[in-house]
């Protein structure tokens, strides 16, 4: 429900600020809102499947969830790379504001060390992303399996295989293709 909510209540801050956003671009706005909404609506429908066992939702979640999690590793990944490539470009621009006292070599260990924290952020970020997908795969497993061995307890299936008589000829042995016939039964 909290996913629903701050996805559903990021598309609508997106939807009532998109006259705010003249200088950014409209298609990436408009993919953003709607990205929000979607996620919003993925993750009511996981709500709803979640309290009312409805696999149909659990499924349509757990795949909203793998996508998710396949665009946020791109675009971490897709930050990372950034994030080590601009620091000469970053760091000349702050030195060239001349409000921090700053020589280049210092600049760039901080950027690097801050670039680091934020990839390692990102990786555990990732990390849990990972595990939570793998949890609602296997919840969503768990609740189809449910429903499937709950439906096949209304049928009774009982196997019926026939067990010939026992009778006395059942005992009977053969020596070189003749019966044999006890001392005692002669």
């Amino acid at each position: 429900m909290l996913g629903a909510m701050t996805h559903l209540y990021s598309g609508f801050t997106l939807t009532a600020m998109s006259d705010a956003f003249e200088e950014f671009d409209q298609g990436t706005l408009f993919g953003l809102t709607l990205y929000s909404y979607l996620s919003g609506f993925a993750c009511m429908a996981g709500a709803v499947g979640v309290l009312k066992n409805n696999v149909k939702k659990l499924q349509f979640f757990n795949c909203y969830y793998w996508v998710d999690l396949a665009l946020h590793t791109a675009f971490s990944v897709a930050s990372a790379v950034l994030l080590f490539t601009l620091h000469t470009e970053i760091c000349s621009e702050v030195i060239q504001d001349n409000s921090l006292e700053m020589d280049m070599t210092t600049c760039e260990a901080i950027y690097v060390r801050s670039a680091w924290v934020i990839t390692s952020a990102m990786l555990i970020n990732m990390l849990l992303k990972l595990h939570f997908a793998f949890a609602i795969h296997a919840y969503t497993n768990r609740v189809r399996a449910d429903q499937e061995y709950q439906q096949g307890e209304q049928t009774i299936v009982i196997e019926y295989t026939p067990v010939p008589a026992m009778d006395e000829k059942q005992n009977v042995m053969f020596v070189a293709g003749k019966e044999f016939i006890p001392d005692h039964k002669k």
